[in-house]
C-alpha cells in the first residue's frame, strides 16, 4: 500500500526543522508515544537506528526507526520495522512564501502475517495515523500543543 499525505505548516521552514530534528520534541507530537531509545548512531542522522514504543488504537507495539537518508530542510526518509510491518516514510519539506512550510510524505507498507489480513480490511487506519501525525505536528508547531498531555 502507497499514499501521500499533505500539510501547510504556518511557520517558516527554520522553525519546522529546528522542532521535526529535536528528538526531546517527538512525544509532544507523536500521539501514543511512551518512550523512545537510540540504539545506533546521532539521532536523526543517516543509519542511526531508534526503538519507538508506541500505543495505537490500544495496542503496544515496538518499531525500529532507521533513518535511511537524511538531507533536511529537503527530505528524509526512514524505514519503520515491526512485528508483520515494515513501513517506508519518506518526508519532503518546501520553503513556502509567507514563512509558511510545505509537508509531503509519501508512506509504502508491506505487511506481513497476520497484518496482510488488517492492512487488506482497514487500510484507512493507517492513511489517518499518518493524517493524525502531521496535523498534530502542525499543532505542536505553530502553537506548542502537547498531544500527550492529559
Amino acid at each position: 500500500m502507497i499514499y501521500d499525505t499533505e500539510i501547510i505548516i504556518n511557520k517558516p521552514i527554520d522553525e519546522v526543522m529546528e522542532l521535526f530534528k529535536n528528538p526531546d520534541h517527538l512525544k509532544s507530537w507523536q500521539r501514543g508515544l511512551k518512550s523512545t531509545k537510540l540504539l545506533k548512531g546521532k539521532s536523526g542522522q543517516l543509519g542511526a537506528k531508534r526503538k519507538l514504543n508506541i500505543n495505537l488504537e490500544g495496542r503496544d507495539i515496538e518499531m525500529i526507526e532507521t533513518i535511511t537518508k537524511c538531507d533536511l530542510p529537503k527530505h528524509w526518509y526512514a524505514r519503520y520495522t515491526s512485528k508483520g510491518l515494515v513501513s517506508y516514510q519518506k518526508k519532503y519539506f518546501e520553503r513556502l512564501e509567507d514563512n509558511k512550510t510545505y509537508w509531503k510524505t509519501t508512506s509504502r507498507f508491506e505487511f506481513h502475517g497476520y497484518m496482510r489480513i488488517v492492512g487488506q480490511l482497514l487500510p484507512g487506519i493507517f492513511k489517518r495515523r499518518s493524517k493524525t501525525v502531521m496535523q498534530d505536528f502542525k499543532n505542536f508547531a505553530e502553537n506548542r500543543k502537547n498531544v500527550n498531555l492529559s
